[in-house]
């Protein structure tokens, strides 16, 4: 797409995946004046894994990403789900080639520093404003102002809040609307693969479902580390901070009985992490005149449908399309942004806490009735299993704001 002749300067707070996925976008369409800000002093990501799935893989790729990614990233051959105790299949959707070809890019799995860095490396790094705490923010006609604790100014024409669940931008934005406890706790860690080789764990996403909890586990840093993340009610904890050290023998007891995989790989991990999980209902508005959302400050979403990141790349590409394609209007263009991701967001939102329900289902004949819905699909090949993800993985954000704004809109080659 031709770069815009008229260049409404944005402002960005947050350096996550969101706000440098947003920052990319706009760096490729062409325009200049971009500030992205960022509240912690030394960039770096969490040691912690990441699933993308073909929707998102889509947009890095057309972001420039495609060679980085594929020297980082696993390719995982099927998602398969498994009993919690006795490891029985109960579900084997195909990934690999087959989900490449069907959705125009692979399925990965990701370290999420290695994203970050990719996207940081990107952008440019030399472009980033670090340890700059956003304190408040003002607009009227003529802009917006984002206020830092220093007492700093910095002026624009639009402001996108990409800085977490806990926004500083969201709370004045939209006050009164602040993410609510799921009563449920993740743990996770990341084992050094040569040291679980003797659990021979397979090349694909590993579910592991049980009463009340379930553990996820599947390779990253190409193929080096196994990530993995264990769901299970948090009883008293209520601390939401990826950096929270755990007991490893409080883990294990909270897995007790489970299969030999799953305690080994706990085992084979030096340390473990734990926090508390937060989300909030689909909200219709997260966009003010010059001021917008994107990410977990727009939409929280528990992580079972491992769909929190893919859904912040989506929304970084299309604003960075719509504020190109009407870059005379930036309110109409984060109006256009907002229409084109508030329904589908939700959906995943509400979708994710359905697949918590089902994954950990207790009564006797509903865990019947879904294993063998799983287990029918998998025997016939039927293609049901594809048409139930279409929606999520065959979106094209491009496609979408073009249908949405009548024009081309296309990141550059």
């Amino acid at each position: 797409m031709k770069a815009p002749e008229v260049q409404p300067r944005i402002l960005i707070a947050g350096a996550g995946i969101g706000g440098l996925t947003t920052a990319l976008a706009l760096k490729r369409l062409g325009f200049r004046d971009i500030q992205v800000i960022e509240q912690t002093a030394v960039l770096k990501e969490v040691g912690a894994g990441i699933q993308l799935g073909p929707n998102a893989v889509k947009v890095l790729h057309r972001l420039g990403l495609a060679d980085t990614l594929a020297q980082v990233a696993v390719a995982p051959l099927a998602t398969k789900s498994r009993n919690w105790s006795n490891g029985r299949t109960i579900r084997n959707f195909p990934l690999g080639q087959a989900c490449a070809e069907r959705y125009g890019a692979p399925y990965y799995h990701v370290h999420r520093a290695d994203l970050h860095t990719a996207l940081l490396d990107a952008y440019g790094r030399a472009d980033v404003r670090l340890g700059a705490r956003v304190a408040s923010h003002e607009q009227d006609a003529r802009g917006v102002r984002l206020n830092l604790e220093t007492g700093e100014q910095i002026e624009g024409d639009v402001l996108v809040g990409a800085d977490g669940v806990h926004s500083v931008i969201r709370g004045q934005l939209l006050e009164g609307h602040d993410p609510g406890f799921t009563g449920l706790l993740a743990w996770r860690g990341m084992a050094d693969a040569a040291k679980a080789s003797h659990l021979g764990i397979e090349k694909n996403v590993n579910a592991w479902w049980g009463p009340h909890r379930h553990f996820v586990n599947y390779y990253v840093s190409a193929g080096k580390r196994i990530n993995w993340i264990g769901i299970v009610p948090a009883g008293q904890w209520r601390l939401e901070s990826w950096s929270a050290r755990g007991d490893k023998a409080e883990l294990l007891k909270e897995f007790d009985g489970w299969h030999p995989i799953v305690r080994g790989l706990i085992e084979a991990t030096d340390e473990v992490f734990k926090w508390a999980l937060y989300d909030r209902d689909p909200w219709p508005v997260w966009t003010q005149g010059r001021v917008t959302l994107l990410g977990d400050a727009a939409h929280p979403m528990v992580p079972f449908m491992s769909q929190g990141g893919a859904q912040s790349i989506e929304d970084g590409c299309v604003l960075a399309l719509c504020l190109a394609g009407l870059p005379h209007d930036p309110a109409a263009a984060l109006a256009a942004y907002q229409d084109l991701r508030t329904e589908r967001t939700a959906r995943v939102q509400l979708g994710s806490r359905e697949a918590g329900r089902m994954f950990h289902q207790t009564d006797p004949w509903k865990k019947f009735v879904r294993d063998m819905k799983f287990r029918w699909a998998t025997l016939t090949d039927s293609q049901e299993k594809w048409r139930r993800v279409d929606w999520l993985y065959g979106y094209d954000c491009e496609a979408e704001v073009e249908a949405k704004l009548g024009k081309d809109t296309r990141l550059a080659a």
